[in-house]
């Protein structure tokens, strides 16, 4: 930039310059000076030295301003980038404590429903042997070894043992 204020400020003193040596010819040619040429020339010479130096001291103090700008916008980024992060971790620790409760919910439930299946079992031998025939229903073409008791499955000699120790019980 400095070179562009050196640049103007010899441009117009060569323009002063110019002007000053048509004068002076004009003058040695028995010719009248003319003062209008004269008071654009210096008019010249002193804008172009005065934009020459305006730049000259203006553009270093605009480059300190200019980069003073930029750290401030660079710092202002990365605080709204650190924002954003914490957001983003915060988000993901809500998901998480979320995806955690949903879990917790979700095994209450399957215990509760495992409670009330084993305990609708819990003394419905007629109906476990209900379940036990459908299974052997759909297990085509497959040899299923059934392990007996005196004759007797052993799923079914549970049964009969209750029954027995009942009869005991009411003999006494």
């Amino acid at each position: 930039m400095s070179i562009i204020a050196v640049c103007i400020g010899i441009l117009s003193v060569i323009v002063f310059a110019g002007v000053i040596v048509i004068s002076m010819i004009k003058h040695l040619n028995d010719e009248s000076i003319e003062k209008e040429p004269l008071v654009i020339g210096t008019a010249v010479l002193v804008f172009g030295l005065a934009i020459s130096g305006t730049i000259a001291v203006g553009y270093p103090q605009y480059k300190i301003w200019q980069q003073e700008q930029e750290g401030a916008a660079e710092l202002s980024r990365a605080e709204q980038n650190r924002q954003i992060s914490i957001q983003e971790a915060k988000a993901k620790e809500e998901s998480a404590r979320s995806l955690a409760n949903a879990e917790v919910i979700r095994a209450e439930g399957v215990a509760k429903a495992n409670k009330i299946i084993g305990d609708s079992l819990q003394n419905n031998d007629a109906y476990i042997h209900y379940l036990w025939i459908e299974a052997l229903k759909e297990s085509h073409d497959q040899v299923i070894y059934i392990p007996t008791e005196a004759g007797i499955p052993v799923t079914e000699s549970a049964r009969f043992y209750v029954k027995q120790q009942q009869k005991n019980t009411e003999n006494k």
